[in-house]
């Protein structure tokens, strides 16, 4: 007996709408509207574009919608364009939990997917909701147990279980057929971390919808009867031996505790989140310096910040967007120069700008023992500027805007939606989307929303 493929299954097929506590709703929409936010900011990109096109020629009889067009394919193709719409800029939200030293994964990656599954399932607001909710507790239940990055392993297959789970509650999947789809989710989806390193490619992007994808096909596979492997994570040759690393689940949302999904962190700038901190108070230490008097610039993190892959070797010489907004010394250079960090920042134009790239030279990354400690549940770092005169100017900063402890009001969520759906929606179209999402478990056809969604070229 496989006991946390049981305990999930169970948990999945026992939970229902009416099971969910306000707040659980409420962090549900907050999720939902910032992916949709963060999808129709991406309806441009080059391979978002690519993807609608091999998308469009698949024809089902279960379709699902494309967001922002009226295209429709297989429920698993739509679920992976619309899930690379929502992480493609990297603005959308992430978790952190358990030691904090886990990189990603975003558990709204999940979302285009579980998406997908309840419009081609015909199920309505409410299906989509508890399906979401049900992603991010099964997502960040793992998060809060698994270090997958010094094992070489990456995130996405996290992202295949609990999207297995949310959209197989969705597609009204029996307690056995759930505990089929969690084994054909995670045993044929293994993710290597190659995906992270060096230069980066466009696949950084599309690793996480990919493994929500293979989720919902799980999902699809065991509802028409395909059995999948009894022990996926205990199992001789499972999960927890393949890392060496057994653990046991923690308690799952609901009966009085708080679901995961209420502890999401959303990101206040459009960056790899490991960067958010940093930033911020490069963006203090600007005000307080002379940008030509710097000799020196030593940047104190937590061991996740000063060891992570937004730091090593390949990340110091950016060559291409994906690289840049995942390389800490870029991001914290561009700050200093430019003052901001938007969509301009991930151009050619500024990540080879030869002054941010001889700025960054002089930086350097160093551990603090006492913010390792703090970490996840309070994030710190400092910025320490050495003058040519020997002035040493010091800035700090804990918890960047968006972590739980530091939580981004609805009015800031509305608003980074607004900015980033603004040039696509009008002022009306994107306010009564809005008005529909904060008002979701009204909705009977989901093909509302996406009619909503359409983008009109003015």
């Amino acid at each position: 007996m496989d006991a946390t493929t049981e305990k999930f299954a169970a948990y999945a097929a026992g939970l229902s709408y009416g099971d969910l506590t306000h707040a659980a709703i409420h962090s549900a929409k907050r999720s939902i509207i910032d992916a949709l936010g963060c999808a129709l900011a991406a309806f441009d990109a080059e391979p978002v574009a690519a993807l609608r096109v091999l998308a469009s020629e698949i024809i089902s009889t279960r379709p699902a919608t494309l967001i922002g067009t009226q295209l429709r394919s297989s429920a698993e193709l739509a679920g992976f364009v619309n899930g690379t719409m929502i992480r493609y800029l990297d603005f959308s939200d992430d978790y952190f939990g358990g030691k904090g030293m886990q990189a990603g994964p975003h558990p709204s990656d999940n979302i285009g997917s579980i998406l997908a599954a309840t419009e081609s399932s015909g199920g309505d607001g409410k299906a989509f909701i508890l399906g979401t909710v049900l992603a991010y507790e099964v997502c960040n239940q793992l998060v809060d147990h698994l270090t997958l990055g010094p094992h070489g392993w990456d995130y996405p297959t996290m992202h295949s279980a609990a999207t297995a789970l949310g959209a197989g509650r969705v597609l009204g999947l029996t307690r056995e057929q759930l505990h089929h789809a969690l084994g054909l989710a995670v045993v044929p989806n293994i993710c290597l971390r190659e995906t992270r390193k060096g230069e980066l490619s466009v696949w950084k992007g599309l690793a996480g919808p990919n493994g929500s994808r293979n989720g919902l096909f799980a999902a699809l596979l065991a509802r028409v009867g395909i059995t999948g492997p009894a022990a996926p994570f205990e199992g001789e040759a499972g999960f927890m031996k393949q890392l060496n690393a057994p653990f046991e689940l923690g308690a799952l949302g609901g009966q009085g505790r708080p679901y995961k999904i209420e502890g999401t962190f959303f990101k206040y700038l459009p960056i790899v989140y490991s960067a958010q901190l940093p930033v911020f108070a490069a963006l203090e230490l600007r005000k307080k310096v002379q940008l030509e008097e710097i000799e020196s610039i030593v940047l104190y993190a937590d061991a996740h910040v000063a060891r992570n892959d937004i730091f090593s070797a390949g990340r110091w010489d950016p060559n291409s967007r994906e690289t840049a907004d995942h390389s800490g010394p870029y991001l914290i250079g561009a700050a200093l120069v430019d003052g901001e960090i938007t969509e301009e920042s991930m151009t050619p134009q500024r990540y080879r700008d030869p002054v941010i790239l001889a700025l960054i030279k002089k930086l350097r990354v160093q551990e603090d023992a006492e913010y390792t400690a703090a970490r996840p549940r309070a994030l710190h770092c400092r910025l320490e500027a050495r003058l040519k005169s020997g002035e040493l100017v010091t800035v700090r900063e804990s918890n960047p805007k968006g972590h739980p402890a530091n939580p981004m009001s609805d009015e800031e969520i509305e608003c980074k939606f607004q900015k980033q759906a603004g040039h696509l929606l009008s002022d009306g179209q994107a306010r009564a989307l809005l008005d529909c999402l904060w008002n979701l478990e009204q909705v009977g056809d989901m093909g509302k929303l996406f009619t909503m969604m359409v983008v009109e070229r003015r």
